[in-house]
């Protein structure tokens, strides 16, 4: 679509970066105001970010480029691995290395890793909802093309011109991954402020637990009409991350159970 915001001269700035910017911004500014209420500090929860997004970074950019079809072209040159502006950013990377971080930065800044999982479910699902027009400018992340009964008009199907965009199904019509992708965050969104206020004593962690269960099957059903020739044992690496994500996020709510049993009775 666009996939060049502003050039001057040589100069170009890209809309994915200016995108993903806002998306971090605004999930940060969410993750902050539902932490804050729950009495974790704010400059503490601050350094646990810092360290969340160069994880998160570090981890969606690998994850990327090892499942990407281009890996072979990243291998040969190098440094264009670490050109993140440009486009290729995984979710899915992004989330297991930001996990990480946050694993280990809440264990050193000594803060409730539970209630920062919870605000970060937030965060996470209105950010992936923003950021995934970064992919819709951009051109990545795009659909498998539509068969001939299905709609060629806008949104029903994208189609991509400009040659600067990281679609290689140029002139085609495709399936609307990006806006589906786009949706399933600000369903997911909305879906745990619904929760949130009307069940005003969730224990910390649930709403974490309620991000896997609500994000992982739409983000596996949308994986059946992007473009990814990359696949094992027919499902695409998003697709067996989402399985993934949906059995740690059950375990992870079975254990939560217990440990907030075993508190309450201490009380």
């Amino acid at each position: 679509m666009y996939p060049v915001l502003i050039k001057i001269g040589n100069f170009e700035l890209r809309t994915y970066g200016v995108i993903v910017a806002i998306a971090a911004i605004v999930g940060i500014l969410t993750a902050l105001r539902y932490v804050k209420d729950r009495g974790i500090d704010e400059d503490t929860f601050l350094n646990v970010v810092i360290w969340a997004l160069i994880g998160g970074i570090l981890g969606a950019r690998v994850f990327w480029v090892f499942v990407s079809p281009y890996l072979s072209t990243y291998l040969k040159h190098p440094l264009t691995i670490f050109a993140f502006w440009e486009g290729g950013l995984s979710f899915e990377g992004m989330i297991l290395g930001g996990l990480l971080a946050i694993v280990i930065s809440a264990k050193f800044y000594k803060v409730s890793l539970k209630k920062v999982l919870d605000g970060g479910a937030l965060g996470v699902a209105i950010g992936y909802g923003i950021g995934k027009f970064a992919c819709f400018f951009n051109g990545c992340c795009y659909g498998i093309p539509v068969p001939s009964w299905w709609p060629k008009v806008f949104p029903f199907s994208l189609v991509f011109t400009n040659p600067k965009s990281q679609c290689d199904l140029l002139n085609t019509p495709l399936y609307p991954a990006q806006l589906l992708n786009a949706l399933s965050g600000w369903l997911t969104f909305f879906a745990l402020i619904y929760i949130l206020r009307k069940n005003k004593n969730l224990y910390d962690g649930k709403l974490f637990t309620y991000f896997g269960y609500i994000f992982s099957p739409m983000l596996f059903l949308v994986e059946f009409i992007r473009y990814i020739p990359n696949r094992f044992f027919g499902l695409t690496p998003n697709q067996w991350f989402s399985i993934g994500f949906f059995i740690f996020a059950f375990l992870f709510d079975l254990y939560n159970k217990r440990i907030s049993k075993i508190e309450v009775q201490e009380q």
